[in-house]
């Protein structure tokens, strides 16, 4: 419908010329045209733009944008993982770093020269600094999941190569040494662990209603991977928690010296007292967690199984587990002899014979050798551990009759029991 007096909307004659006057947001704003038909459109286009939030979206539009340092901060709030100490120690870092930066302003060409300065430093592994690079990345990934960010720059990053490293463990020898130079009272606490494998916060946040003693299961409501886990106890674990008073003051295992209320800090525990009996007992590049290896490791060397050690562990995936693996190489000879010929090379080998050996190798045939596991572990060994580490060669030495030159062929190989009921092979 045409306006009164043949006036168009938003179009007006002045100072010589055509305008478009366009209000948004209660904002006024001019443009000029060369001609009243050229306003018109104009006019029409501009509106079209405010109505869909095209026009001004810097100046009108709601403004999503944030600094790294304000979502970093949002994200901390909502944060329930057990590894909370971790986190903030990540997110104070990049705060510092970029935390005046837009999400929308973080390059990969910054995160790059970033990473390159903390490996120049030196005062960080690769491992570490990966670490770090992967707390931003998880921040940047929920900003995208909010609609804040629209790719993560991390993607032009490559995270370093990690070293898988030596499995460190402590030998009985050592074992024996760090228990000479702690007190009793702090000696259990190590021994615990030794006994179970828990880990650091899992072990000193342990609370008694968690704790079943008739069935010897302690549960852990809130394990790293997220999940529940329950932990059997061994017998000597269970010596050691019965002999424990706290219950009768404290809902923890191990509570404070300060305040009953609260769990021991288990930092405080490892930087005043564990770590100086290592420097006393002279045993070096042990940490806390040395302990939950030593635990896994006594357990492989023992016989058992890598799925088990798996579930003792509360290891998400077995991939983890696969680290103690080439202690107990029982699996992977059961395997190469699941895929052998058997018989069948024997019977080749003993028909064909060798072009180039003596007649003496000729019609020989060699008798199967029966592997066996370990069938019986006995406990109370030192360092509280309640188990045996089993020798690293499952064959004893073939004895003497067994070279003679008056019979060339070979005996077959029978089990002997040799001591701490494990058996071994000797050539009769």
């Amino acid at each position: 419908m045409a306006r009164p007096n043949g006036k168009d909307r938003g179009v007006v004659f002045k100072q010589g010329g055509w305008w478009v006057r366009l209000y948004v947001n209660g904002r006024e704003k001019w443009f000029r045209a060369d001609s009243k038909s050229q306003a018109k459109t104009l006019y029409g286009r501009l509106r079209s733009e405010a109505r869909e939030n095209r026009y001004f979206p810097e100046k009108y539009a709601v403004s999503k944008e944030l600094t790294l340092r304000a979502w970093i901060a949002r994200y901390l709030e909502g944060v329930t993982s057990p590894g909370l100490r971790n986190v903030h120690r990540y997110g104070k870092f990049w705060s510092k770093l970029l935390g005046r930066k837009l999400l929308t302003e973080i390059t990969a060409d910054d995160l790059r020269h970033i990473q390159a300065k903390m490996k120049h430093k030196g005062t960080r592994t690769a491992r570490t600094i990966n670490r770090y690079f992967g707390a931003l990345r998880r921040i940047l990934n929920l900003a995208i999941a909010d609609g804040l960010l629209s790719a993560n720059p991390i993607k032009g990053v490559k995270f370093f190569s990690e070293p898988a490293g030596r499995l460190r463990f402590l030998s009985d020898k050592e074992i024996s040494s760090l228990r000479d130079t702690l007190l009793p009272e702090h000696w259990l606490i190590v021994a615990f662990a030794l006994e179970t494998g828990l880990r650091l916060t899992e072990q000193f946040h342990s609370r008694w209603d968690c704790l079943n003693t008739e069935q010897g299961i302690l549960t852990i409501p809130l394990s790293k991977s997220g999940k529940t886990r329950h932990v059997i106890l061994t017998d000597a674990a269970l010596d050691i928690v019965k002999g424990l008073t706290s219950w009768m003051h404290s809902p923890f295992l191990f509570p404070s010296p300060l305040t009953s209320a609260q769990p021991m800090q288990g930092r405080n525990f490892v930087v005043k007292i564990y770590e100086p009996a290592l420097k006393r007992a002279k045993i070096e590049g042990v940490t806390w967690h040395t302990l939950r290896h030593t635990f896994a490791s006594r357990a492989v060397m023992a016989g058992v199984d890598i799925r088990t050690v798996q579930e003792l562990m509360g290891h998400s995936t077995i991939t983890m587990t696969m680290r103690y693996a080439h202690l107990s190489p029982a699996h992977l000879r059961t395997a190469v002899n699941r895929a052998s010929l058997g018989a069948i090379a024997t019977k080749s080998a003993s028909g064909t014979g060798s072009k180039t050996g003596s007649s003496e190798n000729q019609g020989v045939e060699q008798g199967p050798v029966r592997i066996t596991e370990p069938s019986e572990i006995s406990a109370g060994m030192v360092g509280g551990a309640g188990r045996v580490r089993t020798a690293a060669s499952q064959f004893c030495s073939a004895s003497d009759d067994s070279r003679t030159t008056d019979n060339p062929a070979r005996k077959t190989s029978t089990p002997k029991e040799c001591n701490q009921g494990v058996w071994r092979f000797s050539c009769d």
